[in-house]
Protein backbone atom coordinates (compact mmCIF):
# COMPACT_ATOMS: atom_id res chain seq x y z
CA UNK A 1 0.00 0.00 0.00
CA UNK A 2 2.46 2.40 1.17
CA UNK A 3 4.31 1.66 -2.33
CA UNK A 4 1.67 2.73 -4.66
CA UNK A 5 1.07 5.77 -2.16
CA UNK A 6 4.40 7.08 -3.43
CA UNK A 7 3.72 6.48 -6.84
CA UNK A 8 0.69 8.29 -7.33
CA UNK A 9 2.14 10.96 -5.36
CA UNK A 10 5.78 11.10 -8.07
CA UNK A 11 3.11 10.75 -10.69
CA UNK A 12 1.01 13.62 -9.34
CA UNK A 13 4.12 15.70 -8.52
CA UNK A 14 5.10 15.02 -12.42
CA UNK A 15 2.06 15.91 -13.60
CA UNK A 16 1.96 19.06 -11.70
CA UNK A 17 5.67 20.32 -12.73
CA UNK A 18 5.32 19.05 -16.05
CA UNK A 19 1.92 19.31 -17.41
CA UNK A 20 2.07 21.46 -20.71
CA UNK A 21 5.01 19.45 -21.60
CA UNK A 22 3.06 15.97 -21.37
CA UNK A 23 0.03 17.68 -23.07
CA UNK A 24 1.82 18.70 -25.95
CA UNK A 25 3.44 15.19 -26.45
CA UNK A 26 0.26 13.73 -26.00
CA UNK A 27 -0.93 15.91 -29.03
CA UNK A 28 1.78 15.76 -31.25
CA UNK A 29 1.42 11.90 -30.58
CA UNK A 30 -2.53 11.87 -31.22
CA UNK A 31 -1.62 13.69 -34.62
CA UNK A 32 1.26 11.75 -35.95
CA UNK A 33 -1.03 8.81 -35.62
CA UNK A 34 -4.03 10.50 -37.57
CA UNK A 35 -1.34 11.55 -40.49
CA UNK A 36 -0.33 7.71 -40.65
CA UNK A 37 -3.84 6.22 -40.72
CA UNK A 38 -4.33 9.13 -43.49
CA UNK A 39 -1.72 7.81 -45.40
CA UNK A 40 -2.09 4.43 -45.11
CA UNK A 41 -6.10 4.73 -46.37
CA UNK A 42 -4.49 6.21 -49.50
CA UNK A 43 -1.66 4.02 -50.40
CA UNK A 44 -2.84 1.66 -53.28
CA UNK A 45 -3.37 -1.88 -52.30
CA UNK A 46 -1.64 -4.18 -55.37
CA UNK A 47 -3.11 -7.89 -54.90
CA UNK A 48 -0.39 -10.39 -55.45
CA UNK A 49 -2.27 -11.96 -58.15
CA UNK A 50 -2.81 -8.78 -60.26
CA UNK A 51 1.21 -8.58 -60.51
CA UNK A 52 1.63 -10.87 -64.05
CA UNK A 53 5.13 -11.29 -65.37
CA UNK A 54 5.76 -12.09 -68.77
CA UNK A 55 8.51 -14.26 -70.08
CA UNK A 56 11.13 -12.83 -72.02
CA UNK A 57 12.76 -14.86 -74.53
CA UNK A 58 16.71 -15.43 -75.51
CA UNK A 59 16.22 -13.30 -78.54
CA UNK A 60 14.68 -10.38 -76.80
CA UNK A 61 17.34 -10.50 -74.10
CA UNK A 62 20.39 -10.49 -76.85
CA UNK A 63 18.76 -7.58 -78.35
CA UNK A 64 18.34 -5.20 -74.98
CA UNK A 65 22.06 -6.31 -73.79
CA UNK A 66 23.14 -5.10 -77.65
CA UNK A 67 21.53 -2.04 -77.45
CA UNK A 68 23.35 -1.40 -73.87
CA UNK A 69 26.18 -2.20 -75.02
CA UNK A 70 25.81 0.02 -78.33
CA UNK A 71 24.92 3.00 -75.89
CA UNK A 72 28.22 2.78 -73.63
CA UNK A 73 29.72 2.28 -77.09
CA UNK A 74 28.87 5.32 -78.95
CA UNK A 75 29.24 7.37 -75.48
CA UNK A 76 33.23 6.67 -74.59
CA UNK A 77 34.43 4.94 -77.81
CA UNK A 78 32.08 6.21 -80.91
CA UNK A 79 35.00 4.83 -83.34
CA UNK A 80 34.26 1.12 -82.57
CA UNK A 81 30.94 1.34 -84.28
CA UNK A 82 32.25 3.21 -87.38
CA UNK A 83 31.67 1.17 -90.56
CA UNK A 84 35.30 0.34 -91.86
CA UNK A 85 36.57 2.21 -94.80
CA UNK A 86 35.70 0.75 -98.35
CA UNK A 87 39.03 -0.20 -99.70
CA UNK A 88 38.96 0.02 -103.68
CA UNK A 89 40.72 -2.99 -105.52
CA UNK A 90 43.66 -1.41 -107.87
CA UNK A 91 44.74 -3.53 -110.29
CA UNK A 92 48.61 -3.22 -111.36
CA UNK A 93 49.36 -1.43 -114.10
CA UNK A 94 50.34 -3.38 -116.89
CA UNK A 95 54.04 -4.28 -117.43
CA UNK A 96 55.91 -2.64 -119.94
CA UNK A 97 57.39 -4.16 -122.84
CA UNK A 98 60.90 -5.08 -122.47
CA UNK A 99 62.79 -2.73 -125.26
CA UNK A 100 63.70 -4.40 -128.04
CA UNK A 101 67.67 -5.18 -127.73
CA UNK A 102 69.86 -2.87 -129.91
CA UNK A 103 71.27 -5.29 -132.74
CA UNK A 104 75.13 -5.26 -132.64
CA UNK A 105 76.81 -5.24 -135.58
CA UNK A 106 78.84 -7.91 -137.27
CA UNK A 107 81.95 -7.94 -138.34
CA UNK A 108 83.90 -10.13 -139.90
CA UNK A 109 87.66 -10.07 -139.45
CA UNK A 110 90.75 -10.35 -142.67
CA UNK A 111 93.67 -9.12 -143.38
CA UNK A 112 92.76 -6.01 -144.88
CA UNK A 113 89.70 -4.33 -142.71
CA UNK A 114 91.26 -2.95 -139.94
CA UNK A 115 93.10 0.63 -139.99
CA UNK A 116 95.45 1.57 -137.23
CA UNK A 117 94.39 3.12 -133.91
CA UNK A 118 97.14 5.58 -133.74
CA UNK A 119 100.02 6.25 -136.47
CA UNK A 120 103.24 5.26 -134.65
CA UNK A 121 105.50 2.56 -134.80
CA UNK A 122 105.11 -0.45 -132.23
CA UNK A 123 106.93 -0.39 -129.43
CA UNK A 124 106.13 -3.38 -127.96
CA UNK A 125 104.73 -6.33 -129.62
CA UNK A 126 102.38 -9.06 -129.14
CA UNK A 127 103.46 -12.45 -127.15
CA UNK A 128 105.71 -12.93 -124.62
CA UNK A 129 108.85 -10.59 -124.15
CA UNK A 130 111.39 -10.27 -121.29
CA UNK A 131 111.02 -6.94 -119.33
CA UNK A 132 113.45 -4.60 -120.14
CA UNK A 133 113.97 -3.50 -116.65
CA UNK A 134 113.19 -6.23 -114.33
CA UNK A 135 114.31 -9.07 -116.68
CA UNK A 136 111.51 -11.18 -116.34
CA UNK A 137 109.34 -13.18 -118.90
CA UNK A 138 105.96 -11.39 -119.73
CA UNK A 139 102.82 -11.52 -122.16
CA UNK A 140 101.48 -9.10 -123.47
CA UNK A 141 97.74 -9.62 -124.94
CA UNK A 142 97.95 -6.75 -127.94
CA UNK A 143 100.46 -4.86 -129.18
CA UNK A 144 101.90 -1.31 -127.38
CA UNK A 145 102.71 2.20 -128.85
CA UNK A 146 104.99 4.84 -128.26
CA UNK A 147 102.30 8.12 -129.61
CA UNK A 148 101.48 10.71 -126.65
CA UNK A 149 99.25 13.07 -127.61
CA UNK A 150 97.81 11.51 -130.95
CA UNK A 151 94.51 10.75 -131.67
CA UNK A 152 93.11 7.24 -130.62
CA UNK A 153 90.68 5.46 -133.56
CA UNK A 154 88.31 2.95 -134.01
CA UNK A 155 89.65 0.08 -135.96
CA UNK A 156 86.04 -0.91 -136.56
CA UNK A 157 82.38 0.18 -136.03
CA UNK A 158 80.84 -1.10 -132.86
CA UNK A 159 79.33 0.10 -129.09
CA UNK A 160 81.13 1.24 -126.58
CA UNK A 161 80.31 -1.52 -123.92
CA UNK A 162 83.09 -0.31 -121.26
CA UNK A 163 85.18 2.48 -119.69
CA UNK A 164 86.95 1.69 -116.48
CA UNK A 165 89.33 4.20 -115.07
CA UNK A 166 92.15 4.38 -112.13
CA UNK A 167 94.59 6.00 -111.06
CA UNK A 168 97.23 4.83 -113.50
CA UNK A 169 95.13 4.37 -116.86
CA UNK A 170 91.94 4.36 -118.39
CA UNK A 171 90.16 1.40 -120.44
CA UNK A 172 87.67 1.50 -123.60
CA UNK A 173 86.27 -1.63 -124.43
CA UNK A 174 84.24 -1.77 -128.39
CA UNK A 175 82.19 -5.04 -129.05
CA UNK A 176 82.50 -5.19 -132.60
CA UNK A 177 79.52 -8.20 -132.61
CA UNK A 178 80.70 -12.14 -133.66
CA UNK A 179 82.40 -12.61 -130.81
CA UNK A 180 84.96 -9.82 -131.70
CA UNK A 181 86.20 -6.97 -129.46
CA UNK A 182 88.66 -4.07 -129.26
CA UNK A 183 90.54 -2.99 -125.89
CA UNK A 184 92.19 0.57 -125.96
CA UNK A 185 94.34 1.42 -122.86
CA UNK A 186 96.41 4.29 -121.56
CA UNK A 187 94.41 6.69 -123.11
CA UNK A 188 92.87 10.56 -121.62
CA UNK A 189 90.43 12.50 -123.26
CA UNK A 190 87.18 10.21 -124.22
CA UNK A 191 84.62 11.22 -126.54
CA UNK A 192 82.32 8.31 -126.07
CA UNK A 193 80.24 6.63 -123.46
CA UNK A 194 79.59 3.27 -122.60
CA UNK A 195 76.84 2.30 -125.03
CA UNK A 196 77.05 4.36 -128.09
CA UNK A 197 77.72 3.41 -131.63
CA UNK A 198 80.78 4.20 -133.33
CA UNK A 199 82.02 3.65 -136.60
CA UNK A 200 85.05 2.74 -138.13
CA UNK A 201 88.07 5.09 -138.14
CA UNK A 202 86.29 7.56 -135.64
CA UNK A 203 87.69 9.30 -132.96
CA UNK A 204 87.51 8.07 -129.18
CA UNK A 205 90.19 9.39 -127.17
CA UNK A 206 93.63 10.97 -127.19
CA UNK A 207 97.22 9.00 -126.49
CA UNK A 208 98.30 9.98 -122.71
CA UNK A 209 101.73 9.47 -121.84
CA UNK A 210 103.59 6.70 -122.16
CA UNK A 211 102.91 3.43 -124.23
CA UNK A 212 99.00 3.17 -125.57
CA UNK A 213 98.07 -0.35 -125.51
CA UNK A 214 95.99 -1.91 -128.22
CA UNK A 215 94.16 -5.20 -127.98
CA UNK A 216 91.82 -7.60 -130.13
CA UNK A 217 90.23 -10.59 -128.71
CA UNK A 218 87.59 -13.03 -130.39
CA UNK A 219 85.37 -14.87 -127.54
CA UNK A 220 87.98 -13.60 -124.95
CA UNK A 221 90.93 -14.95 -126.02
CA UNK A 222 93.66 -12.74 -127.26
CA UNK A 223 94.54 -12.43 -130.77
CA UNK A 224 97.64 -11.09 -132.09
CA UNK A 225 96.40 -7.46 -134.20
CA UNK A 226 99.09 -7.53 -136.35
CA UNK A 227 98.06 -10.12 -138.52
CA UNK A 228 95.06 -7.99 -139.35
CA UNK A 229 96.01 -3.86 -139.70
CA UNK A 230 97.06 -2.91 -142.72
Amino acid sequence: MQFWRRFKTKIRLVWQRNQRVIIFMLLGLALLAGMGIGILRQWPLVEEDSVVIQPVSREEMELVVQAQVENVLAGKYPWVLREPAQITAVEPPAPKAPAPEKPKPVAVISLEELNWPVQAEVATPFGWFRHPVYGDWRFNAGIEFNAPGQMVKTVLAGEVVSVTSSDLETELIIDHGSGWASVYRSVKGLTVVPGELVAEGQKIATAADGLVFFGLSHNGAPVNPEAFLR
